[in-house]
């Protein structure tokens, strides 16, 4: 079977280029004949002969004519586009890539890391009625991957076929994970301090403001704490302009609430090899964002896959945590005293802290990226033998 995929890849920073990689590490480790190639960004590149990569697009403006190019030469059985508005946009480009690999008999899966409706499309984005648009790219795949069962009921509700669609988790990633001092000694961090962590891409809907005013609050628990702002700007990110003042915005809660002592800002975006460490130094993983759409997160698989616990909001990102871990590190993000009680107990109730913990490792064990693969795999086989998934 060739299989060819659409989507970041590193060394694009990109959590979607991440998810690519660990998937098709895993299913050449799961299956060695079979055949992967990832059309991907202009920084794409492979470290494993078994995948080629292909850099040929750039999400500042997507261009189908180079991917098609790719997919004219390579006629895979199957093509599998890593999906995000912010990548490949939201008008006929994307849906000629998919015109094109049906003319060649390829057949095509599609995987949403983000699910929209009207009310949580942004306009200026989108330029379209958005629900008309996921149901016309779901019109041309012949198979539809989402990471939440909200984000297939959504899709469902919106006009796609309910037989159409999976729903496979995000697998936890494993990265090089190191002893928690040992990684603070490497990063010049606290030693002696119970140390909050928040990782990736600064803006709005990540709810920085919220770890600040969690700071405020976890002040009357204890002063043995800081939080670490891990991460910057998207280094592609189309709202820059708006991101830092953002930034600028949160500088002053931190100068308002009189809490400068506990907050300490990376200041740069992190580089894959800075990532595990912060990781790793973490005693609790902080997620107060505030996204409307449906979709999935990354950051927990991270924490995960490193055994930290985290607190996250009631969103519909976070809807596996209370399903497979616990509800009660899943607060409303305007409850942040709730948070700061939690964290503080995460922090220390050891046994508390333990039965989160002993929580994520079971559900870390049914996420495998090996497990994950396996029902790609799956999927790819039923289309190519013409057995419906």
């Amino acid at each position: 079977m060739k299989l060819c995929f659409i989507s970041p890849y590193p060394n694009t920073i990109c959590g979607i280029a991440d998810y690519t990689y660990f998937l098709t590490k895993a299913l050449v480790k799961i299956n060695s004949k079979i055949d992967i190639h990832v059309i991907a960004e202009s920084e794409g590149m492979s470290d494993d002969s078994r995948i080629k990569v292909y850099p040929v697009f750039d999400r500042k403006y997507f261009d189908p004519k180079p991917v098609i190019e790719v997919l004219n030469r390579l006629e895979p059985d199957i093509v599998h586009i890593q999906h995000s508005f912010s990548i490949y946009g939201s008008d006929e480009r994307l849906i000629n890539v998919m015109k094109f690999a049906r003319s060649i008999d390829s057949k095509i899966v599609i995987t949403f890391h983000s699910v929209h409706s009207r009310e949580t499309a942004d306009k200026t984005v989108m330029g379209c009625d958005i629900e008309e648009y996921n149901r016309l790219l779901c019109s041309y795949a012949d198979h539809v991957i989402v990471h939440s069962r909200s984000m297939k009921n959504v899709l469902v509700r919106q006009g796609v076929s309910e037989e159409k669609i999976s729903v496979l988790r995000i697998g936890v990633f494993k990265l090089s994970y190191i002893d928690t001092l040992e990684a603070r000694k490497k990063l010049g961090l606290p030693l002696d301090k119970k140390l909050l962590m928040i990782l990736g891409f600064l803006s709005p809907g990540k709810g920085t403001h919220i770890a600040i005013k969690l700071c405020k609050e976890l002040a009357k628990y204890t002063r043995d704490f800081r939080l670490v702002i891990a991460g910057w700007i998207h280094p592609k990110g189309s709202f820059k302009q708006e991101h830092a003042g953002y930034i600028k915005n949160c500088l002053e809660l931190i100068k308002k609430y009189g809490v400068n002592k506990y907050v300490i800002i990376v200041g740069h975006y992190l580089s894959r090899d800075e990532l595990p460490l912060y990781v790793s130094a973490a005693d609790v993983i902080i997620c107060p964002y505030v996204q409307k759409q449906w979709s999935s997160s990354g950051v927990i698989k991270l924490a995960m896959g490193a055994m930290k616990p985290f607190v996250v909001t009631r969103i519909p990102k976070f809807e596996e945590v209370s399903e497979e871990i616990s509800d009660e590190i899943v607060i409303p993000y305007d409850d942040v005293d709730r948070m700061a009680r939690i964290t503080y107990r995460l922090l220390y109730d050891k046994p508390f802290r333990n039965f989160i913990l002993s929580r994520i490792k079971q559900y870390s064990e049914k996420i495998s990226w090996e497990k994950v693969a396996k029902k790609h795999l799956d999927i790819y086989y039923r289309l190519i033998t013409n057995n419906k998934p």
